[in-house]
């Protein structure tokens, strides 16, 4: 029997990664897509394309119970990071009332992974490697860790995501330009490329890490588009793995790091998903298809067998008609959506 998958966030870079993996699965499925723009390119990645209102309004919960219902949704994967915090709490009422499974770890751990500054407090205080950071809304912590650590630092939103926001202090006079009473930043020791900057996929699963998939990577405007794996990726898997399962999240899990004193020093966690999950099946993993026959047919993660590599990223097209466009902006649902998929060589 086949089983109905919702994916949130259809227009997300995550999102469309999770709808990409689903396609390649190996179970009978068929792939419902939800986001509050008809325009996302996730829609045209299912079968079923609904649009849905933003996180923040107030019905967005009853809208996705109504398409739960109504389309007997057996799992929902989470596209976004906004629409963690709220899945995290209404998790428990999906499975009670409709016997379905989000895919999404308890609060604490999204807020840990949401919050770069309680990153850093979790794992100090589990005494593990750690970037030392400070909240720039207290003069006198900001006045400590130049005391402490010298320059240059970085300064960055702590709910922030692919780099955006990031800041490079050089100077006491720019550390003080960020000071605010009301400021979201948080200062931290800065972590050097130079050995490189990694991505590490975990799949947790009662507190067992059952596998793990480090890159090494290049960015361009916050995003992997060059991921390597050859025999030092790994190096660092076994301290990983016992963050990951100190952390204890549910299914799957991010760790993005740097190295300092040869030990991996994580500087942001994803409690999800991961914009790199698609990067790990050309290594030989498919954590979402591992995920989903975990929780929905009870069976085992095993270990991956991994290939050695690079992946370079390109652009690829989706054209649609405007009929299609047009029905889905209407009706809010699109049955079958139509589309000509141009991969880089209009192929």
């Amino acid at each position: 029997m086949a089983k109905n998958i919702l994916v949130t966030g259809a227009g997300a870079l995550l999102g469309q990664g999770i709808l990409r993996l689903l396609q390649v699965s190996n179970f009978d499925k068929k792939i419902y897509t939800a986001d509050p723009d008809p325009r996302s390119t996730g829609h045209w990645l299912g079968d079923y394309a609904i649009t849905i209102p933003k996180v923040f309004e107030e019905d967005y919960i009853e809208k996705i119970k109504d398409v739960v219902k109504k389309h007997q949704i057996d799992a929902i994967l989470v596209g976004t990071d906004v629409e963690l915090p709220v899945f995290a709490k209404n998790k428990d009422l999906f499975l009670n009332e409709f016997n379905c499974v989000v895919i999404v770890s308890d609060e604490n751990v999204v807020n840990i992974a949401n919050d770069k500054f309680l990153t850093s407090e979790f794992l100090e205080k589990n005494n593990f490697p750690f970037p030392f950071s400070v909240m720039a809304n207290d003069k006198q912590n900001l006045l400590d860790i130049e005391r402490k650590l010298g320059y240059p630092l970085f300064a960055k939103p702590f709910d922030g995501a692919r780099s955006l926001g990031i800041k490079k202090i050089e100077n006491n006079d720019e550390l003080m330009e960020i000071y605010s009473p009301n400021s979201n930043l948080v200062v931290q020791q800065y972590l050097s490329e130079n050995e490189g900057e990694y991505t590490s996929g975990c799949v947790v699963i009662n507190g067992e890490c059952k596998a793990i998939v480090t890159l090494r990577r290049d960015l361009r405007d916050g995003n992997t588009y060059r991921a390597y794996r050859d025999e030092s990726t790994s190096k660092y898997d076994e301290m990983i793995m016992k963050i990951a399962e100190r952390l204890n999240p549910s299914g799957p899990v991010n760790f993005q790091f740097r190295i300092f004193n040869d030990e991996p020093v994580i500087f942001e966690i994803n409690g999800r998903f991961s914009g790199t999950t698609p990067l790990r099946h050309f290594f030989g993993f498919n954590e979402v298809e591992a995920v989903l026959k975990h929780y929905l047919f009870n069976e085992e993660i095993d270990k991956p067998t991994l290939k050695n590599g690079i992946v370079l990223r390109t652009w690829s097209d989706i054209y649609v008609e405007q009929n299609e466009l047009d029905q889905l902006y209407n009706d809010k649902e699109l049955k079958n959506p139509s589309s000509t998929f141009y991969n880089f060589k209009l192929s």
